[in-house]
């Protein structure tokens, strides 16, 4: 066939077959290019998928600068050696090959597409012949509808049949996630080969810096930031690349800084600030395996207040910088501390402070620092006086609280003095309030031979000739008079001592020996040994807790354990002794109020003993704090509980009710014992008491009528006096008062079986008045002598005494000591002890069975090291 014919497909098919072609035939061509182009390409892309995954996996830069110069040689030589071929080898796609593909891809048989833009043969017109011709592109054009274009196969599979393209691909893969946001920085220095290159291949670069463990923050990894771009040697310079926008890295000064590198020449440099640190060599590069020369280098330091001006962290190796953070390094700042309310006499002759504490990180220590105003020393002494006050625990960033010191004992007790207070944090950085100027509370002796011996003490403050002189005449004058102060000849003796070492050694040392020994003496003439056995108990608590914070060993604990124990037992005793001496034993007391026995204090000893045994230390702390605030709670309540005039009172009228329950019992037997005879029961039997005589019934009170009616009188008596001291009176009295009554008229008739019942029912009455105007008491007086009732002073209004009261009743949150809690602490109780001691025996019997693991046993060890 051959010659033009003026058939169109268009008048046959349509114009949107047409569209529809075109679109077709278009992709088609796209199919074939595809094909044709790939594996011509492809050589280049795996030439440069091969450099890529190198450099990312910043092997390159290992070499030497020849080395690194030939590959990139290679590289760039193979890379145009690709290209040339792709270029060569590739053939464009003419339409009459994208047309027989399509017809290829959409299944048509006889080349309908061809045959459609055939056109019929010049010299074969004709009726016939022309409408055959139609019929066939009508039949050709019915076939031509179906079109479809299948995917690109460019048979890259016959060309790489053991796949080498996929491990490319993977390489590549691998090498994107190895470079990471060091990737641009990697491509750089595989394609720029340096000479004497400082960097010997991928650098490894850790550092972490770690907080001062009394901050509680947590270790800072740092991670490597992109990689600066050097600057060629011959510059001189580095020449940094702007590096992504970094958050600032803050850490407080004191923290631990350790750096490791590898993959680098030479020693890098650490900058912080203007301060520059060499890295040290972990090994000798003779003794470098590889045999490439390449070390790793390690660094330590500590960021202290002078790096507090850099801005900056910086890794240097050679002039080149290779990492580089922001950096804030933050001071410490001192501790702050101040008085909530001036400091005040509180009790007898206590100091409260009042006070609050805060640091950034956590307070280690908080004192109370007594001066006195002139500068001067106690003699023998220090210049000034430090006392601990209670933390919730360690690590604390703020403190509130109130606590109660005695210095009376010092002898700058009743002197003015400068106090402030000053808080440590656990830099050792202190910060101090401002000085409040007060008179040093001091104890007030009521033995006057005690007041003397105690001023004469004061004046030994400033130790002249002249004063020394007066002060011996009058230890000597005291001592003349024994008579005074009990003709006790400890007392004498002590006197005679301190007098004769004014004489002869005039040293501050020695007039400070003397000033201890009178204020003992002052102590045993007013309180006997008691004060002696709190001295000594208190001195005990101290040692013991310090032993506890220090971490002391074991026996040592035990040891002071056992001393407080029996210190505690010799304090009872002379707490027994003073109490009976000063008259508080008849005290009433509160029914409702928790009480302790020596028992109670001596189990609580031995639970810290369970703590420390089993490694518990700062729970055995707590404990023993507990014990030392209910002794304190003891303490103020005898300070409190010195005889008044209230509390003489007090105690007169409970032994007037004492005597008349008593003589009220006994008229009850008398009338017993008159009905029993009345009635001809033993009567052999002599009368109790001699019937008709007893107290107050004359001798013509055969009835006993006259007896009961003087109760009565003694009765009404007593409640009117109750009523003037209390401002009310029990409504049982009242009950007692009605019975006696009518005892009163049986008896007078000589009915003895009836007044049995109305005298047993008055003595009931008394009974139960005596214990409700005891309650009253109490809660009267409770606030001297710490007794706490139902309806207790000093807001403690329908407060019931709690499982932490003292034996006074006092719970620890202000009364008595510092107002704040335990940090928190849990004490284990006894069920959790025996637990942890079990425990510990297991492991110490695993510890002792050498044949385990030795990871196993390097671990057991490790747990019992504190035991």
């Amino acid at each position: 066939m051959s010659g033009p014919s003026k058939f169109s497909p268009q008048a046959t098919l349509g114009g949107s077959w047409q569209n529809r072609y075109r679109i077709f035939l278009s992709l088609t061509h796209v199919s074939l290019t595809w094909e044709r182009l790939w594996p011509c390409l492809w050589p280049v892309v795996g030439v440069t998928a091969v450099f890529i995954s190198l450099a990312l996996f910043d092997w390159l830069p290992m070499l030497p600068f020849w080395a690194h110069s030939l590959a990139l040689i290679g590289f760039a030589m193979a890379f145009g050696f690709m290209v040339r071929g792709a270029i060569i080898g590739f053939k464009a796609v003419d339409e009459k090959t994208a047309q027989h593909r399509l017809e290829q891809d959409s299944g048509l048989k006889h080349r309908p597409l061809t045959a459609l833009h055939d056109r019929l043969a010049g010299g074969l017109k004709g009726a016939d012949t022309e409408g055959l011709w139609q019929v066939h592109l009508r039949r050709m054009a019915e076939r031509a509808r179906r079109l479809k274009v299948l995917l690109p196969s460019p048979g890259l599979a016959r060309r790489d049949p053991y796949g080498l393209r996929a491990v490319a691909l993977l390489l590549l893969v691998i090498a994107a996630a190895a470079g990471g946001g060091d990737a641009v920085g990697r491509l750089e220095r595989a394609l720029i080969p340096q000479w004497g290159s400082v960097v010997a291949g991928p650098m490894d670069l850790n550092i972490w810096i770690t907080p001062p463990a009394y901050t509680g923050l947590a270790p800072i990894f740092l991670e490597r930031p992109p990689q600066l771009a050097a600057a060629s040697p011959n510059e001189g310079t580095a020449a940094k690349t702007e590096a992504p926008s970094l958050q600032v890295v803050t850490v407080p000064v004191g923290s631990t800084l350790l750096a490791q590198a590898a993959g680098v020449r030479h020693a890098p440099q650490l900058l912080v600030g203007d301060r520059t640190i060499q890295f040290a060599a972990i090994a000798s590069p003779n003794k470098d395996r590889s045999g490439t020369g390449e070390i790793s280098y390690r660094l330590e330091t500590i960021l202290g207040d002078a790096d507090r001006a850099a801005d900056s962290l910086e890794v240097h190796v050679g002039k080149n910088a290779v990492a580089r953070w922001p950096m804030l390094v933050a001071a410490d700042e001192p501790p702050e501390v101040e008085f909530t309310r001036a400091p005040a006499k509180a009790g007898r002759a206590q100091l409260r402070l009042e006070y609050e504490a805060k640091d950034d990180y956590g307070l280690a220590g908080l004192q109370v620092v007594i001066r006195h105003p002139e500068g001067l020393a106690v003699p023998g002494g220090q210049p000034v006086i430090r006392a601990e006050l209670p933390l919730p625990g360690l690590g604390s960033n703020r403190t509130k609280g109130a606590s109660l010191q005695d210095f009376s004992a010092h002898p700058w007790a009743g002197i003015p003095v400068l106090v402030s207070l000053q808080a440590i944090d656990a830099r050792g950085q202190a910060g101090d309030s401002d000085d409040v100027t007060i008179v040093l509370p001091e104890r007030i002796f009521n033995h006057p031979v005690a007041r003397a011996i105690a001023a004469e003490r004061k004046k030994l403050n400033s130790p002249t000739f002249v004063v020394m002189d007066k002060v011996v005449a009058a230890l000597e004058n005291i001592a003349s008079r024994p008579q005074h102060f009990f003709d006790d000849t400890v007392v004498f003796l002590a006197l005679s001592v301190a007098a004769n070492r004014l004489i002869h050694d005039g040293s501050p040392a020695s007039v400070g020996g003397v000033q201890t020994l009178l204020w003992e003496t002052a102590l045993r003439i007013e309180d006997g040994e008691f004060s002696i056995a709190e001295r000594d108990l208190k001195a005990l608590q101290e040692r013991l807790a310090n032993a506890l914070r220090n971490n002391a060993d074991n026996a040592e604990i035990e040891r002071l354990l056992d001393q407080l124990q029996q210190a505690l037992d010799k304090y009872l005793s002379a707490l027994a002794e003073h109490l009976q001496k000063q008259g508080l034993t008849q005290l009433p007391l509160d029914p409702n109020a928790r009480t302790m026995d020596s028992s109670d204090l001596q189990r609580m000893i031995e639970q810290a003993r369970r703590l420390a045994r089993t490694g518990s230390r700062e729970a055995a702390r707590q404990m023993l704090s507990r014990l030392r605030r209910m002794l304190d709670g003891i303490r103020n309540g005898l300070q409190r509980g010195k005889p008044s005039k209230e509390m003489a009172k007090a105690q007169r009228l409970m032994d007037a009710l004492r005597k008349l329950t008593q003589r009220q019992r006994q008229a009850l037997d008398k009338t017993f014992e008159r009905k029993r005879l009345a009635e001809g029961a033993m009567p052999g039997r002599p009368q109790p008491g001699g019937i008709g005589k007893g107290k107050g019934g004359g001798q013509g009170d055969e009835n006993g009528s006259a007896e009961q009616q003087a109760l009565r009188r003694a009765l009404g008596k007593l409640m009117l006096e109750m009523d003037e001291f209390l401002g009310g009176i029990p409504n049982s009295f009242g009950k007692a008062e009605r019975a006696m009554k009518d005892a009163i008229g049986s008896l007078q008739k000589g009915q003895f079986g009836k007044a049995v019942p109305s005298q047993t029912e008055a003595l009931n009455q008394l009974q139960k008045g005596g214990n409700s105007m005891a309650e009253q008491m109490a809660r009267r007086l409770g606030g001297r002598i710490g007794i706490a009732g139902r309806r207790g002073q000093g807001g403690q209004q329908g407060r019931r005494p709690g499982p932490r009261d003292d034996p006074f009743g006092r719970s620890p949150e202000g009364n008595f000591g510092q107002q704040m809690d335990d940090g928190g602490i849990k004490i284990p109780d006894q069920m959790e002890s025996r637990r942890a001691l079990d425990i510990l025996h297991e492991l110490r019997r695993r510890a002792g069975e050498r044949n385990r693991p030795v990871p196993e046993l390097d671990y057991i060890e490790r747990l019992l090291k504190r035991f």
